[in-house]
């Protein structure tokens, strides 16, 4: 069998969360992929806080869509805010780095218990974090946000209309250079 697999579309992802979720708004909110309007000079702002440059892949689609609002699945990127003030938020007061200066390349992006999302923004890798044991173990996750992002969605929409969630987990994770099958098997409960 091949291992490899046709990971949805951002649009298709778009259209899976507005099918699921659309329907509890207003109750329910911060599930659907909405289009955003982060402005250039946000993030302009953000590299020169953080001393650092995004990635093309993720600033396109922070830019794309609404990230200060959104969780799929078990991830949640952010709660009803401006994504760029809850990456500095994230990456100057939460100090999930520990004592001393933040990594120089690595910031976090998302959060899902246990894990913090991260991006390395030298090599665009993304990778888990288990808080307990720092980010010096973090896992590779994905070879890119883009990617990362496809395999979340992906994994989410699927997940139930799937008998064998290993199988699916191991070809997500295979078609985005995951290292950790772990992470992805963890998506799929």
């Amino acid at each position: 069998m091949d291992s490899r697999l046709p990971l949805l579309s951002i649009r298709e992802i778009q259209a899976g969360l507005n099918k699921e979720f659309e329907h509890l708004e207003p109750e329910l909110s911060g599930y659907r992929l909405l289009e955003g309007n982060l402005q250039s000079r946000h993030l302009l702002d953000l590299e020169r806080e953080l001393s650092i440059k995004l990635p093309e892949d993720f600033r396109l689609l922070i830019s794309e869509f609404d990230f200060g609002n959104l969780t799929i699945g078990p991830v949640s990127f952010g709660f009803s805010c401006d994504y760029t003030d809850m990456l500095l938020e994230l990456n100057t007061k939460l100090r999930w780095w520990g004592p001393g200066a933040r990594p120089e390349l690595m910031i976090m992006v998302a959060n899902s218990d246990p894990f913090a999302i991260m991006l390395d923004v030298g090599s665009g890798h993304v990778l888990a974090m288990d808080a307990e044991l720092g980010y010096e173990r973090a896992t590779l996750i994905a070879r890119n946000f883009a990617s990362f992002f496809a395999g979340l969605g992906t994994t989410v929409l699927l997940r139930n209309q799937t008998e064998n969630k290993k199988e699916l987990a191991q070809r997500i994770a295979n078609e985005i250079g995951s290292d950790d099958l772990e992470f992805w098997n963890f998506l799929m409960r």
